[in-house]
């Protein structure tokens, strides 16, 4: 892909998780930046057990529309599931702030992309940092109250004896990915991560996503909300708690006939829909 560059700064991953194995291709963060630079960046952030090749229709569309786009791998992921086993959602938030605070020196405005678990984290930061311009959530990950099959106190009794447990997987070709050369990397991450539950993780999700709830009252940036109709993760009962605490800072919409994974969807219609209302968003 024209105008990419597999990395983003050092400097982001301070004092967050270091990761042992290097990541696969479609595990690599990316960016890509205007020669001279826009005074105009995005931060991307990807989701729990995904990767930033999944971000890479959002991150081209606004590239061309005269944005830099940065979007970095969250510590664990990418790389092997010995790695993700050994984060936090400390890390992961961690580095989206790491992130988030170098671009706001750097840059005029900065917006903030984020899908599912990285939706949740881009309402965390633009929590903390009221620097941020605008922010477009996409099938967040936000615990609205709703019965999760996550019970911390069995988790953590499992997490003594198992690191993770076996769960189904295989892999649906209907999904189109956009990184360079996919699905090159499908098996391989289906192997490392979605073919378990890490017990120890499933907990910090859970906590993340009360995190990201908690901090809605005190976002002030304009905020675009994309619930994915057929989204079989999250669904979308928890838009209107969103709006609720958010009040007059979030529009929450709804694409017809998305799936959770909206930015490389089955649906094509869908997908166009979601990175039509998130550029126009943003523009």
């Amino acid at each position: 892909m024209e105008n990419i560059e597999y990395s983003v700064p050092d400097e982001w991953y301070e004092g967050v998780y270091v990761d042992k194995a290097a990541p696969c291709r479609a595990g690599r963060p990316f960016s890509m930046v205007h020669n001279p630079r826009s005074k105009r960046a995005v931060l991307c952030i990807h989701g729990y057990t995904g990767y930033p090749g999944e971000l890479v229709r959002p991150a081209r569309e606004l590239y061309e529309m005269g944005f830099d786009v940065y979007v970095p791998r969250l510590p664990g992921h990418g790389t092997t599931g010995k790695d993700f086993s050994r984060t936090k959602r400390r890390d992961w938030i961690g580095l989206a702030m790491n992130a988030a605070r170098s671009l706001v020196k750097e840059y005029d405005s900065v917006d903030l992309v984020g899908h599912s678990m990285g939706g949740g984290i881009a309402l965390i930061v633009a929590s903390r940092l009221p620097e941020i311009n605008r922010v477009v959530a996409v099938a967040p990950a936000v615990y609205a109250g709703e019965k999760l099959p996550v019970n911390p106190v069995l988790c953590k009794a499992l997490a003594l004896v198992k690191r993770r447990v076996r769960h189904e997987w295989k892999p649906d070709p209907s999904y189109r990915m956009y990184y360079e050369d996919a699905p090159a990397d499908d098996m391989y991450l289906g192997g490392e991560y979605w073919s378990w539950i890490y017990v120890r993780q499933l907990i910090e999700i859970h906590y993340l996503m009360r995190e990201a709830a908690d901090g809605l009252t005190l976002i002030k940036a304009p905020t675009l909300v994309l619930l994915c109709e057929k989204d079989a993760v999250l669904g979308t009962a928890y838009g209107s708690f969103i709006a609720e605490r958010m009040k007059n800072h979030a529009d929450v919409r709804t694409i017809a006939a998305a799936t959770h994974y909206v930015f490389y969807d089955i649906d094509k219609s869908a997908e166009e829909e979601a990175v039509k209302e998130t550029v126009n968003f943003l523009l």
